[in-house]
């Protein structure tokens, strides 16, 4: 039997001309876990805004507040900044300008806006408050915990409260990303006395506010007559403060109230507070803190 010589060992060639590919090589010194993470992050962002096939998110809220009847828009955490709510703002007064002319169904179908944890500024505030002041605006309930608005954008909104005939019941500012407490509080112990406002809920937790606007707040509470639920918890409101608002709201409607705690007065303060309560019998009941008070 005769042995067949040995078939030597394929080579793999690329063809002419022609290299074969290979992996770039990554410098250790210039990728880091930092910009591994920013990166992250950015697509992170990037598919927050791209929701749905047909474009950003405020494009498919828009387009289910034109179906018709009554419409709850949320838009929770979709990384949506000003200029995200400014085009959704335009688009929904272009509706509401179509729907005027044509009187094919309501000027503004939108009764709830929900626009927590997202990047709204000032730009975007402003925006809103002039939805907010369009003829036939239907908004009862806005949210917008968690953003970015500052004292302009926050007294923007406040102020559109002061229209005729404004629809608005709920509002959330809490949980800003700079202390706007103060300048919101002026501007609602501005505006909420000279309407007939129905709003019944407000939140301004987590918004810095200080003795400096829990006073006026304070003063314009037994005029608020439409209010029920304030909550200025976790602020840096103090004693006085705090009195502010306790002697203000024995003045107030008997259906209003008031969270306060956690707030920058100590347990001291606090039994001081009661002691001065349980001596006006306008104000005994509160004395408590359990019913319309919570201190």
């Amino acid at each position: 039997r005769t042995l067949r010589p040995a078939r030597p060992a394929m080579r793999r060639t690329s063809p002419p001309g022609k290299k074969l590919s290979t992996l770039p090589r990554i410098e250790s010194s210039t990728v880091g876990l930092d910009s591994i993470e920013a990166a992250a992050d950015a697509e992170h962002r990037a598919a927050a805004r791209r929701e749905m096939p047909g474009g950003p998110a405020w494009r498919e809220a828009a387009e289910r507040a034109s179906a018709g009847g009554s419409c709850e828009l949320a838009l929770i955490e979709r990384g949506l900044d000003d200029a995200d709510v400014i085009a959704l703002v335009a688009s929904l007064q272009r509706e509401a300008a179509g729907s005027a002319l044509t009187g094919s169904r309501p000027i503004n179908n939108v009764t709830s806006l929900d626009l927590r944890g997202n990047a709204i500024g000032d730009a975007g505030a402003a925006a809103l408050s002039g939805l907010l002041r369009g003829e036939g605006c239907a908004i009862c309930t806005l949210r917008l915990w968690g953003n970015r608005i500052g004292d302009e954008g926050g007294a923007a909104l406040v102020s559109a409260l002061a229209r005729p005939n404004s629809s608005l019941t709920s509002l959330d500012l809490g949980k800003q990303g700079q202390p706007v407490g103060d300048a919101v509080a002026a501007a609602l112990a501005s505006s909420l006395p000279r309407c007939a406002c129905p709003l019944q809920t407000l939140d301004l937790r987590y918004c810095g506010m200080t003795d400096r606007g829990a006073l006026p707040l304070a003063a314009a509470l037994p005029r608020c007559r439409a209010l029920r639920f304030l909550d200025v918890r976790y602020n840096a409101i103090g004693a006085t403060g705090a009195t502010a608002l306790a002697v203000a709201l024995g003045r107030a409607d008997s259906a209003l109230r008031v969270w306060v705690t956690s707030n920058a007065y100590n347990d001291q303060d606090a039994a001081d507070l009661a002691a001065l309560l349980s001596v006006d019998p306008t104000t005994a009941p509160l004395a408590e803190g359990q019913e319309r008070l919570w201190f």
